[in-house]
């Protein structure tokens, strides 16, 4: 199959990780976003004109490549020009799949695709009155950047993320000294703890979840409202333990208290923090456990075969594809 990638250009690198997990596939990436000196200068000087450019170029290498498949990636921070387009191709099926909180004035993008993917049950609420068939489809890790080294697991627990009032209250709580990474923290109400104000790259980053004891997770965030965020998935992948806040998607992921565990308040994590430190063998089997979980079912490769089989199922691909 000839399958087009449109997403946005961003840290998380999502829509270029689907274009490399695409085995089997032929592929062209489109990022609406990708600063060239025509949209740099409607940017700064024609700004009504500027996604119309963009909707333009995307309008011409649909024509050239010929997708089988159009996949919108994060859907619905793509503007509205680059759905309209579509009505040019009326025949070329398309999907979407997000992974951030939306409304319902997203309507107008979503009836242009045949199927929504949405990262967190939480959205489906609100895709009620699309017109897309939409499903749950959770995210997933990279398995070739986030990986089991099999290292000793001493180091102390390990946070890392940007920080907020709601994030500092739940690590303020917990005793045991911890290693924490990100922006926005402040190593005044985290005195007990080993505060560092900068963003890890991913690929540094798995060295420290490899390496801790207790790799903690958060989801709190006006963009997850029942789902997991990635880096459930990437902790597990690199053999770690899944330590995160209760959330209402784990279950179709992971079993509590064989594969991952949660905690619900900060003096729920400050003592699980401790007892994971104090009993590392007890949770040593919960994080091999959840390990295989994820290797068997949620890393990219598994991930998009699930996708793929679920478009077959619904006819909007041939099964040979």
């Amino acid at each position: 199959m000839r399958i087009l990638i449109v997403g946005k250009k961003n840290i998380m690198q999502w829509p270029e990780n689907i274009q490399k997990f695409m085995n089997g596939h032929e592929t062209q990436l489109f990022l609406y976003n990708r600063m060239t000196p025509i949209s740099i200068f409607h940017k700064l000087f024609h700004k009504s004109r500027r996604y119309w450019y963009t909707a333009q170029k995307l309008k011409k290498q649909i024509e050239s490549f010929k997708p089988d498949l159009i996949f919108y990636v994060s859907s619905f921070f793509i503007p509205q020009e680059c759905y309209d387009i579509l009505k040019n191709f009326p025949n070329i099926p398309r999907i979407g799949w997000v992974s951030d909180a939306f409304g319902e004035n997203e309507k107008s993008k979503a009836d242009f695709l045949n199927v929504l993917f949405c990262s967190d049950t939480g959205y489906l609420e609100k895709t009620k009155t699309f017109k897309s068939r939409n499903l749950y489809l959770p995210l997933c890790a990279d398995e070739t950047v986030f990986v089991n080294h099999r290292l000793p697991r001493k180091a102390a627990p390990f946070f890392a993320g940007v920080g907020n009032k709601k994030r500092i209250s739940y690590l303020k709580a917990i005793q045991d000294k911890c290693v924490i990474y990100g922006r926005r923290w402040s190593a005044l109400l985290l005195k007990q703890h080993q505060v560092h104000n900068y963003k890890l790259p991913h690929w540094i980053m798995q060295r420290f979840i490899n390496k801790t004891i207790a790799p903690i997770n958060m989801t709190f965030s006006k963009n997850i409202v029942n789902g997991l965020n990635f880096r459930v998935f990437e902790v597990s992948a690199c053999g770690g333990l899944i330590l995160v806040n209760e959330s209402p998607d784990l279950k179709y992921c992971y079993h509590e208290g064989t594969e991952a565990v949660t905690y619900k308040t900060p003096t729920d994590l400050n003592r699980l923090v401790h007892d994971i430190m104090t009993h590392p063998k007890k949770y040593q089997r919960i994080a091999e456990a959840g390990y295989q979980r994820t290797m068997r079912e949620h890393t990219y490769s598994k991930r998009l075969t699930q996708l793929f089989t679920i478009l077959k199922e619904l006819k909007i691909i041939p099964k040979e594809s």
